[in-house]
C-alpha cells in the first residue's frame, strides 16, 4: 500500500521559446577560475530525455549544448517526477512510483490523476477585476499520454472577461510519458508557451505595437484594455511595466503567455502531491548564474541563523568553498552587466533622488564610479575594470590576503542588507542612493540599491573576522 507520495522537483521553471525543440539538459563544468586560467564559465552537456509524440521516452546524452535555433530560443521543458513511501508484504519501500509499484498496491496507471492548474494574474494583479484573470486547469489521467494545451481563459460570469467565450490564450502544454522497462518512472512534462505577446481586437496601430492578426483576441472592453494606475500606486513601480506605462500610464490591453500554478497527482483514497511550476521568460545569459538566487533567499528565510551557530565558520574548507562559490558568481554576473550603462543609470537616478530631497545633484551624482578613461580598443572602460578586478577575487589566496590587510574591507565595500538611515544624518547617506558599495549600480526589486542577502553578507562577515582571528600579529 503506498502511504506518502511528493513530487521531485518541488519546484520548476519553465523558460519560454519558440523553438519546437526544448533545450537540453547540462549543468556547470569545472572553470578554469585559476589565476592563470581562461576565467571563462563552462556548461557541459548532461542527460537528457526525449518525449515524442506518442508519449515514447527515451535518454540521450547531447554532443554539446544550444540554446538557440533558426525557430528561436529552446524553450526549458521542466519534468515532474513521482516519488513515494509503501509497504507491500509487510516489507516498505520507496523512491520513484512505476507501474509494479501500483500493482503492488492494487492500482493501474487509471487510477492516477493529475492535475495541472495554472494562471496568468498580472492584469488581475493591477485591476482587481475578476474578469481580468487569465486561468487554465487540465485533469489527465495516468494512461493518458497525448500532449495537452493549457489553454487559457477568463470567468465568463465576470461583467468584461479580459478573453472572451470562443477564444483562449495557450499557457503551455503538459504530457504524461509512457512508462517503459528503461524508463518506468511517472513523469509529467511541462512546456511553456512560446513567448508571445496577445492583445485586444482591433488594437490601434498608433500605440507602437503591432501583433499578428491571430493574437488579436482579447475584449477591448475589459477593464485592462483601459487602466490607468492611481499616483503612486507602488505594485506598477518601478516604472514602465506594462505596455502603455510609457505613453501616459494607460494600459493598451497586452498579455504574454508567461504563467504560474501547481501540478497535483492524487490517487484513490485521497493521498495527494502537489508540486508548483513557473513559466518565465528565456535567460539571455543562461550560462551565467545570479549572485543572489532563489536558493539563496529561500537559504535567507529558513537558514539564515546557521552562520552564527558555534563552529559554523570553524569548517574552514566548506566555508571557503561557500565564499568562492558566491564569488564565482559575482564574476559571473560582472560577464552579463554593462556596468557603464548601469552606473550612468543610477547616476541620473541619485540626480533625481536629490531633487526630490533638495540637496545637491551633482554631489549624489558624485556617489557612484567616475567612468575611467577608455583603454585602446575598449569601449567599456568601467566593465572591464570591474571584471578585471573581481576575476582576481575567485582566487580565494588573493582575497583573503586583502582581508588580512585591510580588516574593514567587506563592512566598508559591501552594502549591508536593510541600514537605517540614521535621523539627522547627510542625506547623501540615505539608503535611497546608489553609491560605490558592492553590488554597485544594480538595482534590487524593491526599487532601492541591491544588496546580499542578510545570510550572505553575514557569512562574509564572519569569514572575514575568521580570518583575522587567525592571522599571525604584526604580518
Amino acid at each position: 500500500m503506498i502511504e506518502r507520495l511528493w513530487l521531485q522537483p518541488p519546484l520548476a521553471f519553465a523558460r519560454l521559446g519558440p523553438s519546437p525543440v526544448p533545450c537540453d539538459n547540462y549543468r556547470w563544468g569545472p572553470s578554469d577560475l585559476t589565476p592563470r586560467g581562461t576565467g571563462k564559465t563552462t556548461v557541459l552537456p548532461a542527460l537528457t530525455l526525449d518525449l515524442a509524440e506518442d508519449g515514447t521516452l527515451t535518454e540521450r546524452m547531447p554532443e554539446q549544448v544550444q540554446f538557440k535555433d533558426e525557430d528561436g530560443w529552446r524553450p526549458v521543458c521542466p519534468y515532474f517526477e513521482l516519488h513515494g513511501e509503501w509497504t507491500v508484504d509487510g516489507r516498505s519501500g520507496s523512491g520513484c512510483v512505476t507501474e509494479q509499484v501500483l500493482a503492488e498496491s492494487g492500482l493501474s496507471l487509471g487510477d492516477v490523476r493529475w492535475e495541472v492548474s495554472v494562471a496568468n494574474l498580472k492584469a488581475h494583479h493591477l485591476t482587481q477585476q475578476a474578469g481580468d484573470r487569465v486561468e487554465a486547469r487540465l485533469e489527465l489521467a495516468g494512461d493518458d499520454h497525448r500532449s495537452r494545451v493549457l489553454a487559457g481563459s477568463s470567468p465568463q460570469d465576470a461583467r468584461q472577461p479580459l478573453v472572451p467565450a470562443g477564444s483562449s490564450l495557450p499557457l503551455g502544454s503538459v504530457q504524461l510519458p509512457v512508462p517503459s522497462t528503461a524508463l518506468p518512472e511517472l513523469r509529467l512534462r511541462f512546456t511553456p508557451g512560446t513567448g508571445a505577446v496577445y492583445g485586444p481586437q482591433g488594437l490601434a496601430s498608433s500605440t507602437g505595437y503591432e501583433l499578428p492578426p491571430e493574437r488579436l483576441i482579447l475584449n477591448p472592453d475589459a477593464t485592462w484594455c483601459h487602466f490607468t494606475p492611481e499616483e503612486s500606486d507602488p505594485r506598477t513601480a518601478p516604472g514602465l511595466l506594462f505596455a502603455g506605462a510609457e505613453n501616459g500610464e494607460r494600459s493598451i490591453g497586452l498579455v504574454d503567455d508567461v504563467c504560474d500554478g501547481t501540478v497535483s497527482v492524487t490517487l484513490p483514497g485521497g493521498l495527494k502531491a502537489t508540486a508548483r511550476i513557473v513559466a518565465g521568460p528565456p535567460r539571455f545569459s543562461p550560462d551565467r548564474r545570479p549572485f543572489v538566487s532563489l536558493a539563496d533567499g529561500l537559504a535567507d528565510r529558513v537558514q539564515r541563523e546557521d552562520v552564527h551557530r558555534p563552529g559554523y565558520l570553524d569548517d574552514e574548507e566548506q566555508t571557503a568553498l561557500e565564499v568562492r562559490d558566491l564569488f564565482e558568481r559575482v564574476l559571473e554576473a560582472m560577464g552579463a552587466v554593462n556596468v557603464d550603462v548601469q552606473n550612468e543609470r543610477a547616476a541620473q537616478e541619485n540626480a533625481d533622488i536629490a531633487a526630490f530631497l533638495g540637496v545637491s545633484q551633482a554631489d549624489a551624482r558624485a556617489l557612484v564610479f567616475t567612468p575611467p578613461q577608455p583603454l585602446l580598443g575598449l569601449l567599456l572602460a568601467l566593465s572591464e575594470r570591474g571584471r578585471r578586478r573581481h576575476r582576481r577575487f575567485v582566487a580565494l589566496e588573493v582575497l583573503e590576503d586583502m582581508i588580512r590587510e585591510q580588516p574593514a574591507l567587506i563592512e566598508q565595500r559591501v552594502r549591508a542588507p536593510a541600514r537605517s538611515d540614521e535621523e539627522g544624518a547627510d542625506p547623501l547617506r540615505s539608503t535611497w542612493f546608489h553609491d560605490q558599495q558592492m553590488p554597485s549600480a544594480m538595482r534590487g526589486s524593491d526599487g532601492y540599491p541591491m544588496h546580499l542577502t542578510r545570510r550572505q553578507y553575514d557569512l562574509l562577515v564572519g569569514w572575514a573576522r575568521t580570518l583575522r582571528e587567525h592571522t599571525e600579529p604584526n604580518t
